[in-house]
């Protein structure tokens, strides 16, 4: 795989109201903000990338999908919590056909296995149910690579590979994952074919920064496995980091990787202030030499946590 350089960084300093960190140290880096919208390429490539929807009373989610067909999208990266409980992912599933016939590549969400988000109901079942549902299917042509979860990567158009991850069924990634993930980088970095690796998962890394609200939060085993799963990424040059989780938008780098936090689908935001809770959704133009990254702002009125709501418990 070619290494490219970075050419953009639509980025934000900070994240107030997320956590500013866990005594820890840290390996994450904000960088300098610089609000003017990318101007489309004409002819690249066009992923869309955002999470948390569950509890949409703003309708971003319906607005997202047609955005992403009207910007000819080749793919939509959802990185998890569709619903408030695992018994509404079928009305999430129904708002799918807006999006028809671009392809939804769906990640683990910890409300996709737990009820409001923090009591269990069968976490396996829950997980087996969501991979029986969307993995191999026309819309989500991909399988998992360990049984009955949802783990997987895929090869997208324009030499990107997208490799999905499940941080919240488990504390952590856990050593079967953790080797998968290793082999499956390797392979891809030494493919030729391979131009851009993308990474995504629901919760942020440890230690990234910018928010504590994620690994940081689930033990050290987590911390331990997050630290693990950084350096295999960076052994293989991954080029972006992809999160969602914490109701807001973010942007940094961590240990050289850039890295977003992007949970604006529709959740209720967080109370961090205006140039970081906002609905949205990313568009990322897959050009040389590297990804091209672009904030959409939902213009619709915002659904907001009500205080002391702990966004996603």
């Amino acid at each position: 795989m070619r290494v490219w350089p970075i050419v953009l960084s639509l980025a934000l300093s900070g994240c107030g109201g997320c956590g500013s960190g866990s005594g820890a140290p840290s390996t994450g880096t904000p960088v300098p903000v610089t609000p003017a919208p990318v101007e489309a390429t004409a002819g690249a490539i066009r992923l869309v990338v955002g999470g948390d929807s569950r509890d949409d009373k703003a309708h971003v989610v319906p607005w997202a999908f047609q955005q992403a067909k009207a910007r000819g999208a080749a793919a939509f990266i959802f990185l998890g919590d569709m619903e408030l409980t695992p018994e509404l992912d079928r009305s999430f599933a129904r708002e799918l056909a807006l999006l028809d016939p671009v392809p939804f590549y769906p990640v683990l969400g910890n409300h996709e296995i737990e009820q409001i988000g923090f009591l269990p109901i069968g976490q396996r079942e829950a997980e087996k149910a969501l991979a029986r549902r969307f993995l191999g299917t026309p819309r989500s042509p991909v399988h998992s690579a360990l049984p009955e979860r949802v783990v997987y990567s895929a090869d997208l158009p324009g030499g990107v590979h997208f490799v999905a991850l499940d941080n919240v069924s488990q504390r952590g990634f856990g050593p079967e994952q953790l080797a998968w993930l290793g082999r499956d980088l390797a392979a891809a970095h030494d493919n030729p074919a391979t131009r851009h690796i993308l990474v995504g998962m629901h919760k942020p890394l440890a230690h990234n920064g910018v928010a504590t609200h994620g690994m940081d939060h689930d033990g050290s085993q987590a911390v331990s496995d997050s630290e693990a799963a950084l350096a295999l990424m960076m052994a293989s040059h991954v080029e972006l980091i992809l999160a969602s989780h914490v109701h807001e938008y973010a942007a940094f780098e961590q240990s050289g990787i850039r890295s977003y936090i992007t949970g604006g689908l529709g959740a209720p935001l967080t109370r961090s202030g205006p140039e970081h809770a906002f609905h949205h959704f990313l568009l990322l133009e897959v050009v040389e030499p590297a990804i091209r990254v672009q904030v959409i702002r939902f213009d619709g009125p915002p659904s907001v946590a009500p205080e002391g709501d702990d966004e996603d418990e």
